[in-house]
């Protein structure tokens, strides 16, 4: 005898999945539209943002050489009416000589400029308050100038500030003045300076000291004259680490004198200050 086939019985579930089954393909396509718009867009950003990269680049490389440009020439330009024998008013000469400091003065060392600039305002037959009035102009251009670099150097470095008082033995040099000691860190790196003021001259505006540094072991000592024309991030001490400390002189007066000194990492140094080739291998040798 036959057995019959069993009834076809479906419960929901086998619906369910007849229903869906178009809508699951349908999510699906519209995943993968998505994934491909998604993409698509992603891909397009950054190609634009690499075109703006590179247009800005451009740009920033052609306004660098056209200052290069501007700055060479107004260089040259400046730099060559000092030894014009036509040019011979010093309120030209000063004139000039703001302009080479506000615009050059990280690149170039412009001491031997301000004290050419001073020995002719010293001979020159004007009257003495005229004089005196130069002279306040010259000096109070080259504070400006160590004002606007110790701004850059303190960023990145250190600072720490004496006031010496005019003794005689100062004034004549028959005596000298130590400091207080100070000790200071940067980069890891701990040194303690001494620094003792040996002679003050008013005339000239200088001041004579002493410069003694110890790191460990390590031990320098220095001495030089330091004035208003020195500027810290050209006329400094080059120490080991590719550091640099420089001593400054902030303001002199008939009561004292205000001495600064400025520890720095040698980045901050002038743009013709580069650092040696065992240097570099040792900061490579140690990233």
């Amino acid at each position: 005898m036959a057995q019959s086939a069993p009834p076809d019985h479906k419960d929901h579930w086998d619906k369910m999945a007849i229903l869906l089954a178009p809508v699951g393909g349908l999510l699906t396509a519209i995943a993968v539209a998505s994934l491909g718009f998604i993409g698509s867009a992603a891909l397009e950003r950054q190609q634009s943002n690499e075109a703006k990269l590179r247009l800005y680049s451009e740009l920033m490389t052609r306004r660098e050489e056209s200052e290069a440009t501007l700055r060479k020439e107004m260089f040259q330009s400046i730099i060559g009416s000092f030894f014009d024998p036509n040019t011979s008013s010093l309120d030209v000469k000063l004139l000039k000589m703001e302009l080479l400091a506000q615009n050059f003065h990280e690149a170039l060392s412009l001491s031997p400029l301000f004290l050419h600039i001073r020995r002719e305002i010293m001979r020159s037959g004007v009257p003495t308050p005229e004089r005196r009035s130069y002279e306040d102009r010259l000096s109070e251009l080259a504070r400006e100038v160590t004002r606007k670099q110790l701004v850059v150097l303190e960023t990145g470095g250190k600072r720490f500030d004496w006031t010496v008082l005019l003794a005689d033995s100062l004034l004549d040099g028959s005596g000298s003045e130590q400091l207080e000691p100070v000790t200071l860190t940067l980069d890891g790196v701990e040194r303690r300076f001494r620094i003792t003021v040996q002679k003050v001259d008013t005339a000239q505006r200088e001041v004579h000291v002493g410069l003694e540094i110890d790191k460990g072991a390590e031990r320098y000592a220095v001495d030089f004259d330091v004035g208003f024309f020195d500027s810290p991030m050209l006329d400094n001490t080059r120490l080991s680490n590719d550091q640099r400390v420089a001593i400054v002189l902030t303001d002199l007066n008939e009561a004292g004198a205000s001495v600064t000194l400025v520890y720095f990492p040698g980045s901050r140094a002038s743009l013709r200050e580069k650092p040696y080739y065992e240097e570099i291998l040792r900061k490579l040798a140690t990233q």
